[in-house]
């Protein structure tokens, strides 16, 4: 198990190194290029409600995808995280009206509407990682926040990486990781075919 771990770790921080060392230029101009190809995905499209997150320095930097969507008049979710590692996911109407919140993040009030797993409109659920391999697992930041919330999720699961960022060998995973259905980078969309 320590072994698994110490690997798991060891991927993160190569990384986290190759994040740190992107001019902020070139992730700039990656990011409005991921928004584009998610913007293309008949199942952004046709979601009334999307599972997103508000990102932190270094992540891909999906706010204009949010505002754009709230725009439409889709129901934009974000994540608020709990003790023992289990979060929901809450409704916003602005990204200015976030709370400061556990590990740096900008998260909803939890006394707004939440997220309801069973309802069965459209969903997509937009879902960060340091790294993906290429059957869509991925690597955290080790607290296992969306392995627990995604595996009674129903809708569309699409990971955001950039390309340098998708790992050619399989990531470790156990049986409670889940794959993603799509992998969005800056050049492309990539299905995940499930075994």
């Amino acid at each position: 198990m320590s072994y698994i771990r110490d690997v798991k770790n060891q991927i993160r921080d190569t990384y986290r190194s190759r994040r740190d060392e992107l001019s902020p230029e070139q992730k700039n101009a990656w990011d409005k290029k991921i928004i584009q190809n998610i913007t293309s995905l008949a199942s952004y499209r046709f979601a009334d409600v999307l599972l997103a997150y508000h990102p932190l320095d270094g992540e891909i930097d999906i706010r204009p995808l949010l505002e754009a969507a709230l725009a439409a008049g889709k129901k934009v979710a974000l994540p608020l995280c709990y003790n023992e590692g289990r979060m929901d996911f809450f409704y916003v109407t602005s990204l200015d009206n976030l709370n400061n919140g556990k590990f740096g993040l900008k998260e909803p009030s939890p006394h707004g509407e939440k997220y309801d797993r069973n309802d069965t409109a459209p969903a997509l659920m937009l879902i960060p990682a340091l790294v993906y391999d290429t059957h869509g697992f991925r690597l955290g930041y080790g607290r296992g926040y969306y392995d627990r919330y995604v595996n009674s999720f129903k809708g569309t699961k699409a990971g955001l990486c950039y390309r340098a960022f998708l790992h050619d060998a399989p990531l470790p995973h156990g049986r409670f990781d889940f794959a993603v259905d799509y992998i969005v980078t800056e050049k492309g969309v990539k299905l995940i075919e499930k075994a």
